[in-house]
């Protein structure tokens, strides 16, 4: 029946908001939603009842397939990087993936933690190229390796990025990434005001604690400009290490590590920076494998 079922690209942007964090949050944690019923039944009409024996997980799959091939937003992206390079090049084991993650006035989409910090701009098709220099420059103040990912039609417009030691990659209709040409090491770039930025309160101090032996004992309020003071003198070398060695231990969880294991492709990158709590996780999990008219029933 699957192979029956197909959507309209002018569906695809509506459609492919069932993989919003709000949406998969609500899901997790009341076993239904009416905001993913009404995204369905509102984009779909009379052809919603072709979808409603479908799985949870295959409805998913399903729309994340089309939205891979006819509207590559910047989740599909987001979830090619985590299913290729993350749990692909790499593994759980030894990686891990934030996204969101800020830098002066920028936001790098994704970061994967891999024995250094590796950044990746998403451009997509859609995207204009404005702001990249721009963000790039801020990028250069906390991340080792920098690429840009892209479209083929922008791959002509990004080759001078190479002169400046950005790696380019390129996403491939079949859910590939191409090289177009590496990245070069920023690390000498790298200045630890920004990079203080980019650590929680109990992992910048423990890195303080361990490089000089000192523990911060100052008002709650004090910390972050007392630590930061510290910090910035430490040797930057020593410090890049500690922050690559503790950021990565964000991923340790088993919980997490087998949350995002038991979760379906379309839905890796969701997995990962989702905020769920144990008993959602478990539900959700659950619920990938109910079909939609069951889970719709819910809500009733």
């Amino acid at each position: 029946m699957i192979e029956k079922i197909t959507f309209h690209e002018n569906q695809l942007s509506s459609l492919s908001n069932i993989f919003l964090p709000s949406v998969i949050k609500e899901l997790a944690k009341f076993g239904s939603s009416m905001r993913f019923d009404r995204i369905l039944r509102h984009t779909l009409g009379e052809n919603y009842q072709a979808i409603a024996d479908l799985k949870l997980s295959s409805i998913y799959d399903l729309i994340y397939d089309y939205t891979q091939k006819k509207y590559p937003n910047e989740y599909v992206y987001k979830n090619v990087l985590a299913n290729k390079i993350l749990l692909g090049t790499h593994s759980l084991n030894t990686s891990f993936m934030l996204t969101e993650v800020g830098v002066k006035n920028s936001k790098a989409d994704c970061v994967i933690v891999n024995g250094t910090f590796t950044a990746y701009e998403i451009k997509t098709k859609y995207d204009n190229l404005g702001r990249l220099l721009k963000q790039l420059d801020d990028y250069r103040k906390v991340f080792d390796k920098i690429y840009v990912v892209t479209d083929t039609d922008k791959v002509d417009k990004l080759t001078h990025l190479r002169d400046e030691g950005i790696g380019l990659l390129k996403l491939n209709t079949n859910g590939s990434i191409s090289t177009i040409f590496e990245s070069k090491s920023n690390k000498e770039n790298v200045d630890l005001f920004y990079l203080f930025d980019i650590l929680r309160r109990d992992e910048y101090l423990f890195i303080i604690n361990k490089l000089t032996n000192e523990k911060v004992d100052v008002p709650n309020s004090e910390i972050y400009r007392y630590a930061k003071d510290i910090f910035v003198t430490l040797n930057k070398s020593e410090a890049y290490e500690e922050a690559v060695k503790i950021v990565k231990k964000r991923g340790d969880s088993k919980e997490l590590k087998e949350f995002i294991t038991n979760t379906p492709k379309s839905l890796k990158a969701r997995a990962i920076e989702t905020k769920l709590t144990h008993a959602e996780k478990k539900n959700f999990l659950s619920l990938l494998e109910l079909k939609i008219k069951d889970i719709i029933k819910r809500d009733m």
